[in-house]
């Protein structure tokens, strides 16, 4: 299943008047939930099945490259990627600013639903990787930090 595919799910979902979606294909799976009752929608996620030689490993959110002394923040799941709170607000960070771990650093819209990105350790902004209004891929790297 490609992304393409993935986004008219997510299209179709949000005209139908259903509250859950789940479809197996080729060994991944992918869940897509509909906020209920004003509550927050479920994590939209997309899962491989497990080589039986290789041991499942969840992918963090924050990854850390021992050569360089550098974090890079990325996006929990699917969306497109907001650097402000609005068009007409200034952005939760900038290059050069220090950020504390657990700080929203940016916003990710998925059907209608915004939900936080936040940093995952203390570090100061080195680069925004990332435009705002960018669509982004679960894993994709948004900000480096040193």
């Amino acid at each position: 299943m490609d992304l393409s595919q993935i986004r008219r799910l997510i299209d179709l979902m949000a005209q139908a008047p259903i509250a859950e979606l789940e479809i197996e294909e080729s060994g991944r799976r992918i869940r897509l939930a509909r906020a209920q009752n004003g509550q927050r929608a479920g994590v939209v996620s997309v899962a491989a099945k497990p080589a039986e030689t290789t041991p499942a490993v969840p992918k963090p959110s924050v990854m850390t490259s021992a050569s360089d002394a550098q974090e890079t923040i990325t996006a929990p799941s699917y969306g497109v990627f907001h650097l402000a709170p609005s068009p007409d607000a200034p952005p939760y960070v900038a290059v050069g600013q220090k950020v504390e771990a657990g700080q929203q650093v940016g916003l990710l819209e998925a059907m209608k639903v915004f939900n936080p990105v936040r940093a995952g350790v203390a570090g100061t902004v080195e680069a925004v990787l990332v435009a705002g209004g960018t669509e982004v891929d679960m894993g994709t790297p948004l900000f480096r930090l040193v």
